[in-house]
């Protein structure tokens, strides 16, 4: 089956999502460097919520409000909470979570921006491995391309 996405109806959702991106992408700012799998230093882990979201751009975050997932990371969380687990409840799953948030996003950015640079952190090794979860969450996302179906 041909995945069609339609962007339109690929929305970010930072209140039901895991706060995924706020963990598994890499800040580069001039006074605040955060690795890719770290979580961001305003990231309440407890709550999945950032600490300054109302004052992102006060703080120099102008890009996390302009970030946008295209509902990769609703898509992921919602994955990993039909498996029962996710990064925060069970951290023996974090780095599955992150890496499958990064090759569901990296997918969609190449589907939505073709022309648009991105680079993947994620070794091939892994995204063999991962291509199930990816797969399952990229479903999550597209319409069909089956005219008979719904």
């Amino acid at each position: 089956m041909v995945r069609i996405f339609d962007k339109s109806k690929l929305k970010t959702d930072c209140e039901n999502c895991d706060a995924v991106c706020c963990v598994a992408t890499k800040f580069k700012l001039p006074d605040y460097y955060k690795p890719p799998r770290t979580p961001c230093k305003h990231l309440d882990q407890e709550h999945g919520s950032c600490t300054i979201f109302d004052k992102l751009e006060d703080e120099g975050f102008t890009f996390c409000r302009d970030f946008d997932c295209y509902g990769g990371g609703l898509a992921v969380s919602n994955l990993f909470k039909e498996i029962g687990k996710n990064w925060a409840s069970d951290p023996e799953i974090a780095e599955v979570q992150f890496h499958t948030f990064s090759i569901v996003y990296f997918q969609l950015v190449k589907y939505l921006h073709p022309d648009r640079a991105i680079e993947i952190d994620v070794p091939d090794d892994i995204i063999e491995e991962l291509k199930p979860f990816t797969e399952q969450a990229l479903d999550m996302l597209a319409e069909t391309a089956d005219p008979f179906e719904g």
